[in-house]
C-alpha cells in the first residue's frame, strides 16, 4: 500500500513515517516544506491513503494559522480529488471545538476535508488529537509535557499558570500504533477517537515529572510504574543533556 504523510518533518509526521517504515511493508511517501505541489500532483494517482499532519499551532493570530491550516488543506484537497480511491486522515485537534484562533482554523480545515468527501466521494476521517508527547517534541513551544520534561531535566524553572486544569494526553508511540491500525480497519467512524489516552491535571503532571529528578535507577520506574509514568519518564530522559 502507498501511504503519504504530510508534515513529515514535524513531530507526529516524523514519528509516523519511521513507525510505518520499521513495522510495516507499506511504501511511505513524505510531503513537507521541502517538496512542491507539482511533485504531489505527479504522485497523487498512486497513493492509497494520506495522513495530513502538516499544520501550524504556534500563533494566536488567525490569519497566520489560516495560511497553513486552512489554505494548505484546501490546496491539498484540490489535488487529492483527482484520485477517487484515495482515503484522507486529517490530523485535527480536540481544540476544534473551542473558540480560539487555532481551534477555529482546525475546524475550518475539517470542513474543507469533509467537502472533499461530500462532493467527490473520497473517504475522509477526522482525527481530533489530544495533547501528544514523546521524545523529539519541541519544548517551550506548544507542548506542556515537553516543556516540563525539558526544563526539569535541565534544572530550569517551570511556570504553572492553571494548576487545576485537566488535559488529555497520548504517547506518540501509542498514537502511531493506532494510526497504523486504522490503515487496515474498515468501517471506522468518520470522527476517530483514540485509546490509551491519559487525563491528568497540570499540577499532577508537574509533580510526577519533578519526582524523576530523585530517581537514580531507571528500572524502578520502567518496570514498576503505570504506563503514563513510564512514558513520561522516557520523554524526560530524552531531554537530559
Amino acid at each position: 500500500m502507498n501511504i503519504l504523510v504530510t508534515g513529515s518533518n514535524g513531530f507526529i509526521g516524523r514519528h509516523l513515517v519511521n513507525y510505518l517504515r520499521i513495522n510495516t511493508s507499506h511504501n511511505v511517501f513524505e510531503f513537507s516544506r521541502n517538496h512542491t505541489f507539482a511533485e504531489l500532483e505527479k504522485l497523487v494517482l498512486t497513493i492509497d491513503k494520506v495522513f495530513h499532519f502538516a499544520g501550524s499551532n504556534n500563533s494566536k493570530d488567525f490569519n497566520d494559522l489560516e495560511k497553513v491550516n486552512v489554505l494548505l488543506t484546501k490546496k491539498l484537497c484540490s489535488i487529492l480529488k483527482e484520485n477517487p480511491k484515495i482515503e484522507l486522515y486529517f490530523g485535527s485537534s480536540s481544540q476544534a471545538l473551542l473558540n480560539n484562533s487555532y481551534g477555529k482554523s482546525k475546524k475550518q480545515a475539517e470542513n474543507i476535508c469533509l467537502e472533499l468527501e461530500r462532493f467527490y466521494k473520497i473517504k475522509v476521517y477526522i482525527l481530533r488529537l489530544p495533547g501528544i508527547f514523546g521524545s523529539g517534541c519541541k519544548p517551550n513551544y506548544n507542548s506542556v509535557v515537553a516543556t516540563f520534561c525539558y526544563n526539569i531535566a535541565n534544572k530550569y524553572p517551570i511556570n504553572i499558570i492553571d494548576p487545576h486544569k485537566n488535559i488529555e494526553l497520548i504517547f506518540i508511540d501509542d498514537l502511531c500504533n493506532q494510526l497504523n491500525n486504522l490503515i487496515s480497519k474498515r468501517n471506522c467512524r468518520q470522527l476517530v477517537d483514540f485509546d490509551s489516552k491519559y487525563r491528568i491535571s497540570i499540577e499532577e503532571l508537574a509533580s510526577i515529572i519533578q519526582k524523576f529528578e530523585n530517581f537514580s535507577n531507571c528500572s524502578d520506574i520502567l518496570e514498576k510504574s503505570d504506563n503514563l509514568k513510564k512514558n513520561l519518564y522516557k520523554t524526560y530522559l530524552s531531554y537530559k543533556k
